[in-house]
């Protein structure tokens, strides 16, 4: 899809990072990162970006064999004289020399790989991009270089995100391989499974797809964003207590009408059935009601996300059988989960409840 506005691909934070996965991946193998364009990921506040690059470094490492470094630049705090460096006078005093800044101090081994990000590039000044002229085509600063295995990526909002962005010299935009993210459910619901993101965030959001990232009203200071939501889970982990416990937390992450909602909604976990009772093959019974299938379809992802290889055939099979009782499009949803799992793929074709219900609904993954 493509991003009228900006005349860019618009794609999801996953399939962004596996474009650019797949692409340095090649570049290693071949000799040729330093001549590849420095990409730059346009996008609203809280949607992703700086995951992206995290993302990209682990996936990149897992597949080179390397450790990747990144290096994450907040241009906003720097100066055009900042990446420059500090000037000093040579030996003889008769020239002037720049001493590097610390920021660039990269290894140039070949058992490593350098991401230089530069986050946050529309908010800084015009004047300030245009010193990065050099870092996005050159992959150099006055006399200063980067090492041949450093990639340089670039992050901000729109003009269009209610946040501080100016524009883009078009110089600088046309040195640069540009990708708009946008925030796709389904990509941040693999992710959050990956990431041990709480089980009733995941179900929530399952449950209503638009509270992931709303358009915020201008004033709003408190907003639901992908972020945001990774925020309240880590308050969740951290307190170990009930949302409307702490409610005013919530509240100063999402906003008050939506920390309500999502509290309300979480009631509903008190009337589910164990997770281990359904593993174990004891509760067989359906749940009633949307609301409770996603939140029973969350709990059970999460508890298989966090035990992995511990799970057994006989208990993957018995999840099996209870999920392909689920709407189709809901048993759908569940599976696409399960296959996303390092490794669950493998177990899942030795569960016959599982082949079962491909053979009926196939069409639907």
């Amino acid at each position: 899809m493509m991003s009228d506005a900006y005349n860019i691909p618009s794609v999801t934070a996953g399939k962004a990072a596996a474009y650019l996965t797949e692409l340095y991946t090649a570049a290693c193998s071949s000799n040729m990162l330093s001549l590849i364009p420095s990409a730059a990921l346009w996008g609203s506040m809280g949607v992703g970006k700086s995951t992206l690059v995290k993302q990209v470094a682990k996936e990149l490492s897992k597949r080179t064999g390397k450790e990747v470094k990144v290096t994450d630049i907040r241009l906003l705090n720097f100066s055009p004289v900042d990446l420059r460096g500090v000037p000093a006078a040579d030996i003889n005093k008769e020239f002037t020399v720049w001493l590097k800044p610390k920021i660039f101090d990269l290894s140039a081994g070949e058992e490593c790989i350098n991401i230089l990000f530069l986050d946050e590039i529309s908010a800084a000044p015009q004047s300030l991009q245009a010193a990065a002229y050099q870092i996005a085509l050159d992959k150099q600063i006055g006399e200063h270089r980067l090492p041949d295995n450093c990639i340089v990526i670039c992050a901000g909002n729109r003009t269009t995100d209610r946040s501080v962005a100016f524009r883009m010299p078009k110089a600088l935009a046309n040195r640069l391989m540009h990708f708009e993210i946008n925030a796709d459910f389904r990509s941040w619901y693999e992710w959050a499974l990956e990431n041990n993101i709480d089980k009733r965030v995941i179900g929530y959001l399952a449950f209503d797809n638009s509270k992931l990232n709303p358009e915020a009203e201008l004033e709003e200071l408190a907003f639901p964003t992908p972020r945001s939501w990774e925020f309240v889970s880590r308050l969740l982990t951290t307190t170990g207590k009930e949302p409307e416990e702490i409610h005013e937390l919530l509240c100063g992450c999402i906003g008050v009408s939506n920390a309500g909602e999502f509290e309300a909604w979480c009631r509903v976990y008190q009337h589910l059935p164990a997770v281990s009772d359904i593993l174990s093959g004891k509760y067989t019974a359906q749940v009633k009601g949307a609301d409770a299938t996603y939140a029973v379809m969350s709990s059970l992802l999460s508890c298989i996300a966090q035990r992995g290889e511990e799970v057994t055939d006989r208990e993957l099979e018995n999840v099996c059988r209870y999920a392909s009782h689920f709407p189709a499009d809901y048993s759908a949803l569940f599976f696409r989960g399960l296959l996303k799992m390092e490794g669950m793929n493998l177990k899942l074709v030795k569960a016959p409840s599982f082949a079962e219900w491909m053979k009926k609904n196939r069409h639907f993954l």
